[in-house]
């Protein structure tokens, strides 16, 4: 008896032969390694009858290893659900990376041999809320025109994307609050040593910015300070028929063609808020083409 799962990496089901789809018990799509979780939670609660999973397509990123391990017993860092249910899973999983559709098509016709009879017992998985920090070891900047929110995006960056030692979280991060040029360099502990200077300065650059390890369990912030509307000193773009470039007081400052290469260019100059904005209203463009209108697309998502 074989009854087969097929895991296809960055390939559409309808890109695959028919004559393969219909011999698979479920075909789903992978763009990360997370699916391998929903796959497990599919094998224990709908296909328990499933005895082998096979991987497909290019593993562009490291996700399809990720997956063939954790399919294979190894509890690794995509998993997000308890790691006894891997460990006794008790599939076969075929790896077929970057392999042809012809090769694939074999090893279907060889192992599909379907049956009812269950390989594992039923049972209901857990997928668990995940709350990791990814390091980050660059420069980062932070703006903002009050100290206290200031001091809270710097908290919550370092807890999201801080590098750690035994004793405490830290990055190297640009603190700005204004832009007369008046700035300082030195260390800042962000939970005892605020404002840093940053009360008679403009920017800091905190190398490094940290908070003590030992008290990240007793850190509450009020996350309320991303929704506030911050002032920017790059001034505003507006999307087109070119790249429109205004000083915060409306002066046309520059226009740029509009294109990928020079929004690309365009928000790697300014600050992280700014940037992302300018990539998204670019993308939406693209997207929408003559049902483009700047800020306004997003509510007609929302409505639709």
């Amino acid at each position: 008896m074989s009854n087969l799962i097929l895991i296809l990496l960055w390939i559409a089901p309808e890109k695959i032969d028919r004559h393969i789809r219909e011999k698979a018990a479920m075909v789903g799509v992978a763009y990360s390694a997370d699916v391998v979780n929903h796959v497990v939670k599919a094998l224990y609660e709908t296909y328990t009858q499933v005895d082998t999973v096979i991987v497909f397509g290019p593993d562009f990123t490291g996700a399809g290893e990720l997956i063939i391990s954790a399919l294979r017993g190894d509890c690794n860092d995509a998993l997000r659900i308890p790691c006894e249910y891997v460990k006794n899973l008790g599939v076969t999983t075929v790896d077929l990376r970057w392999r042809s559709e012809k090769e694939l098509r074999d090893v279907v016709d060889a192992l599909y041999k379907p049956g009812d009879t269950p390989v594992r017992p039923r049972a209901e998985i857990p997928i668990m809320t995940p709350n990791k920090r990814h390091p980050y070891r660059g420069l980062h900047v932070l703006y903002d025109t009050d100290l206290e929110s200031l001091r809270i995006k710097a908290i919550d960056y370092l807890l999201t994307y801080g590098i750690e030692t035994k004793d405490v979280l830290y990055s190297v991060l640009f603190l700005q609050r204004g832009i007369s040029g008046n700035y300082l360099a030195q260390p800042c502990d962000l939970l005892n040593g605020w404002p840093c200077g940053l009360d008679g300065a403009d920017a800091l650059l905190a190398a490094p910015a940290y908070i003590e390890k030992a008290s990240v369990n007793r850190i509450t912030i009020d996350l309320n300070v991303y929704k506030r509307d911050v002032y920017d000193p790059h001034g505003n773009f507006v999307i087109l028929d070119k790249l429109y470039h205004y000083s915060p007081r409306g002066v046309l400052l520059r226009e740029l063609e509009l294109t990928e290469e020079n929004v690309r260019r365009e928000a790697q100059k300014v600050l992280p808020d700014h940037a992302f904005y300018l990539g998204g209203e670019f993308a939406a463009k693209r997207l929408l083409k003559g049902g483009y209108r700047q800020d306004a697309w997003k509510s007609g998502i929302k409505d639709s």
